[in-house]
């Protein structure tokens, strides 16, 4: 019974370090509920609108790896502020699965 404990133990620690999520350019992880592989990508700021409340991200085809340019129209997403996370580096990060439903937002504070 050890053996098998033991075994299955080693699966789930084996599958946590396969499951870890990618790095941003600059460096840093983005947050594993974000991501697995490629659905979190730097975003120019001209995708992003602030507007009140939040913000209006526009995608255009083969501009995130999550929405190709095989894709025909524009992603456009409205994200309220509280769904927006600070961004550790300064830059605009947009996390989207591959059905282009929002994951994770991340902006720059106030201060860059």
């Amino acid at each position: 019974m050890r053996v098998l404990a033991s075994m299955v133990a080693g699966l789930l620690v084996a599958g946590t370090v396969s499951a870890c999520a990618h790095q941003a350019p600059s460096g840093w992880d983005y947050p594993f509920y974000c991501c697995l592989d490629s659905d979190c990508s730097p975003i120019d700021a001209g995708a992003v609108r602030e507007v009140p409340g939040g913000f209006i991200v526009t995608i255009m085809p083969g501009k995130h790896p999550m929405w190709s340019s095989e894709r025909k129209q524009p992603l456009r997403l409205e994200i309220p502020q509280d769904k927006a996370k600070q961004s550790p580096d300064g830059h605009w990060h947009l996390c989207i699965d591959d059905s282009g439903e929002l994951l994770c937002f991340f902006a720059p504070g106030n201060d860059s």
